[in-house]
């Protein structure tokens, strides 16, 4: 052999030895969530959504959802929707179930605490989630009077409502088309358990849990995240 092809046949075995190094170096990365196609294996994906009035955000809602919903097989996601606007934060929760829905399919579920439990079961009350966990959601605007007290008598004229639109998104007072499970304190000073008790005795796919505490007992008894994303995974389970 000519000594330039040999310098040439040099040159490529070592460049094919370094690429080989590199492979085997290179860190295995976990597979992404991938969307519904034939053969995928969908990880269900859940929508947060926080509580707050609809007047505040609740710095505390992420760091005590992430990792309880990710140890039950979720793959989080956190809604940030506007704030002063009810009707703005619904339309804002269906447009994120809505676009999860066309990459996932039937893959998703939601998870609201507070006035974000209102939110995700208005979700599952239009169909937009397979199945959701509201924690002391108010149902029931009409009957809700809690914040008049503490923000003043026109804090549904704050948040956009009128009185027939609180009617209107009410959960109590509209269809319940997928699965909602209501986890909510026996002793809540913020939303009477008697919502949650009408909404549950209302509609068949509406179940109850009511357990210790008030309107925060998650936050004191974490495990009860862990009991309720428990309880989506099984839905998740047997909608596959």
């Amino acid at each position: 052999m000519p000594r330039a092809d040999r310098r040439s046949g040099s040159r490529a075995t070592a460049a094919v030895a370094v690429l080989a190094l590199l492979f085997l170096a290179a860190p295995a990365r976990a597979p992404a969530d991938v969307g519904v196609g034939e053969g995928s294996a969908v990880v269900p994906q859940l929508l947060l959504i926080h509580g707050g009035s609809f007047l505040y955000e609740d710095p505390s809602f992420e760091p005590l959802t992430r990792a309880a919903a990710r140890a039950a097989g979720f793959a989080p996601h956190y809604l940030s929707y506007p704030l002063d606007d009810m009707p703005a934060a619904f339309r804002a929760a269906r447009a994120e179930a809505i676009r999860l829905r066309a990459a996932y399919g039937s893959a998703v579920y939601a998870y609201g605490s507070s006035a974000g439990g209102m939110l995700a079961a208005l979700l599952a009350g239009d169909g937009l989630v397979s199945a959701a966990v509201a924690k002391a959601p108010p149902s029931d605007l009409l009957d809700w009077r809690w914040p008049l007290g503490v923000y003043g008598p026109d804090y549904y004229r704050q948040i956009g409502l009128s009185p027939e639109a609180r009617r209107r998104l009410s959960p109590l007072r509209r269809p319940a088309r997928s699965p909602l499970l209501l986890l909510h304190g026996r002793f809540d000073g913020v939303v009477p358990v008697a919502q949650s008790i009408a909404y549950a005795a209302k509609f068949k796919q509406v179940h109850l849990w009511v357990v210790a505490g008030g309107h925060h007992t998650e936050r004191a008894r974490p495990q009860l995240l862990a009991r309720a994303f428990g309880w989506l995974a099984r839905v998740a389970s047997a909608v596959r």
